[in-house]
């Protein structure tokens, strides 16, 4: 790994790549390869860092073969594991605390890392070598060898790899990555820890871009689990996501009321309208219980002619306002074509017209766009909606 001919190097790799896979489990010298490839894994060539990332999947999923002495004991070790046989694919000791060190020493690196540097760091390069491996392993049948690391080891280091804008290609890897977590197939009950990883991240994150972007995800893992999420999580993330519409950050609170509405959409029926009844009566209560201040006659203050800054009351007035307008245009444009629409929403749509509609800027711009959008995609069926 010490030579600078980046074609020879990934040469020799892809060929070592190609024989392990051929000899599967039967290889039995990876060790020393491994341990070279962890020592260089922020090699500055791209083709060969591509080309350990692909080769170290291979090698970690060739070393998994169950080997049983004769069939009686086979179904013995699955009959006495569980109703569904032993589970697959379980790491090893060794394997995680290597999942573990290579994830800290990219933490130290990302320390070290100067903000805004141009120039590639071990943290870029050493962090696109593992998500190369990381993408080829999760793409793969073994992908539930990993499911333990999703909430502790994965997910923030790769929120902050999708935050170097200095590198897209580490960008665009990381985000690939990130969207692989929520669709890998969990068993009943495993998937408790990575949902709660999303809604800590979602709620408490410094930063908006993590914030916003867990909300992917979220929408995801309802929809992959929705028949398989206990219903005491499946009201956190709706409480979660509901909480988001008070986010400080204007794509934060637009994204959650997005997400909010996609998971209404797909919900079953019964839990559906238990949801929409709760989070109606919560988002016009929050909003008849957050009027605007009225405006003397005549009497033009600093504020209401835009000419100061506003008070955190009033800025906290209106994210209140803003996050019930976009809540209950969440439920709205779950149905943007059930004809004739729910009996609820003359109702939603009178309160936003009445309480928000003369709003200035954002609040006023969101119920207009709400009101809009609910005519334009029902111009087919607008007489028939009208009755």
């Amino acid at each position: 790994m010490s030579s600078n001919a980046a074609f020879k190097e990934s040469s020799k790799i892809q060929l070592l790549c190609q024989c392990v896979s051929d000899l599967g489990w039967h290889f039995q010298l990876e060790k020393p390869i491994i341990d070279n490839f962890l020592m260089h894994i922020d090699h500055p060539y791209k083709g060969v860092r591509e080309a350990m990332g692909g080769t170290l999947a291979v090698l970690y999923r060739t070393r998994y073969h169950e080997s049983y002495k004769d069939v009686k004991t086979f179904m013995d070790s699955q009959r006495n594991s569980s109703s569904i046989g032993i589970a697959p694919y379980q790491p090893t000791e060794e394997f995680s605390t290597t999942i573990h060190e290579i994830f800290d020493r990219l933490e130290k690196w990302r320390v070290e890392r100067q903000p805004g540097q141009q120039t590639p760091s071990s943290y870029t390069s050493g962090g696109k070598t593992v998500l190369l491996w990381l993408d080829s392993a999760l793409s793969s049948y073994e992908c539930t060898g990993l499911l333990r690391f999703f909430p502790d080891v994965f997910m923030e280091q790769l929120l902050h790899m999708m935050d170097i804008k200095e590198d897209q290609e580490l960008q665009g890897l990381a985000y690939h990555v990130f969207r692989h977590l929520p669709n890998i197939p969990h068993r009943l009950g495993e998937d408790t820890e990575l949902i709660e990883s999303l809604i800590r991240i979602g709620t408490k994150s410094s930063l908006w871009h993590q914030r916003l972007r867990v909300l992917i995800n979220m929408q995801v893992i309802y929809f992959r689990r929705l028949f398989l999420l206990p219903q005491k999580q499946q009201q956190k993330l709706f409480d979660c996501v509901a909480s988001m519409l008070e986010d400080t950050q204007m794509e934060v609170r637009l994204g959650a009321s997005s997400t909010l509405s996609g998971m209404i959409r797909c919900s079953p029926v019964q839990m559906r309208n238990r949801v929409i009844e709760d989070l109606n009566q919560k988002f016009t209560k929050m909003l008849v219980d957050s009027p605007l201040p009225k405006k003397a006659k005549g009497n033009l203050s600093a504020a209401s002619t835009g000419t100061s800054t506003p008070t955190p009351e009033h800025s906290k007035l209106i994210l209140s306002r803003h996050a019930a307008v976009l809540g209950l245009g969440a439920l709205v444009q779950a149905f943007p074509y059930s004809s004739p629409p729910p009996p609820w929403i003359p109702g939603v749509l009178t309160t936003l017209a009445n309480k928000a509609n003369n709003d200035p800027g954002m609040v006023g711009k969101s119920v207009k766009s709400i009101l809009s959008d609910f005519k334009k995609t029902r111009q087919d069926t607008w007489q028939m909606d009208l009755k």
